[in-house]
């Protein structure tokens, strides 16, 4: 009974031995963290996609507040939580969103470009095209199945009638999510200060543009003479913008005859 007494009272005194040892070390070794990062922490979207380069929201709330990261790093935060979080660190709170690029979508097809079935299977735009080759004639046309407003984050996207992507700018946070699941690579991110853009990939000649849709671009060259600055070339049949050299004067938009010059 003794030596049972004995052997609980050791115990007893390792336990309270190691408890103090550990609450030294853990003194002794304490990382202060910065409550900001909490803070900052909250004021992200929380999905931790890894979009920003990051392991998650918090790690690039910690690199926020260490200034290692900017504060544009987050695709999928709205302009108002990032001028939130400006304020939080005590950063120039700059028009964020101006700067964030926009996402467009280059097809000016939608129910005027020409069936070639009419399709009926599940409504994504990647089953959609390669149901035996895609619905429509123009391999380069939106299909309109709407995965690209499934996968935006801020409900940016609507569908038109006429089947095209509607991009709301005021709401666009320039994730780039619907850039990546959209099969046919009609949409690409553009500078929202870079007004003028082409609603046409089609690399077809014109005449076979004219009859897949009549709304692409013919590569007529209206535009290339019109330009004051040359900031416009043809290339595989498709009027192409060097946006470096564009001065948004929106001339070319004027003569496009298919009207596939847009302005944001």
């Amino acid at each position: 009974m003794k030596a049972i007494i004995l052997g609980v009272m050791a115990l007893s005194g390792l336990g309270l031995a190691f408890g103090v040892l550990l609450a030294w070390v853990s003194k002794k070794f304490h990382v202060q963290i910065d409550p900001r990062v909490e803070k900052v922490t909250e004021l992200l979207p929380g999905v931790n996609c890894g979009a920003c380069g990051f392991a998650g929201c918090s790690a690039l709330a910690e690199a926020l507040v260490a200034d290692t990261a900017q504060l544009t790093a987050c695709p999928v935060s709205g302009a108002d939580s990032k001028k939130q979080i400006a304020q939080e660190l005590g950063v120039c709170a700059v028009d964020l969103h101006n700067i964030t690029p926009l996402a467009v979508v280059a097809c000016n097809g939608g129910t005027r470009a020409k069936d070639k079935f009419k399709y009926q299977g599940l409504a994504d735009c990647r089953v959609a095209v390669k149901t035996m080759g895609g619905p429509k004639n123009c391999k380069y046309a939106c299909v309109g199945q709407g995965t690209c407003a499934t996968v935006c984050p801020a409900n940016a996207i609507s569908m038109r009638a006429d089947g095209i992507p509607l991009i709301n700018p005021d709401l666009c946070v320039g994730c780039t999510k619907c850039v990546a699941v959209c099969p046919s690579n009609i949409i690409y991110m553009l500078e929202r200060e870079k007004k003028v853009y082409i609603k046409c990939r089609s690399r077809d000649k014109g005449a076979q543009v004219m009859k897949n849709c009549k709304c692409g671009c013919i590569a007529c060259m209206k535009c290339v003479k019109e330009c004051p600055v040359k900031c416009i070339s043809i290339v595989d049949n498709l009027a192409v913008i060097d946006h470096a050299k564009c001065i948004n004067c929106q001339k070319c938009v004027a003569v496009c005859p298919t009207k596939c010059i847009a302005v944001l």
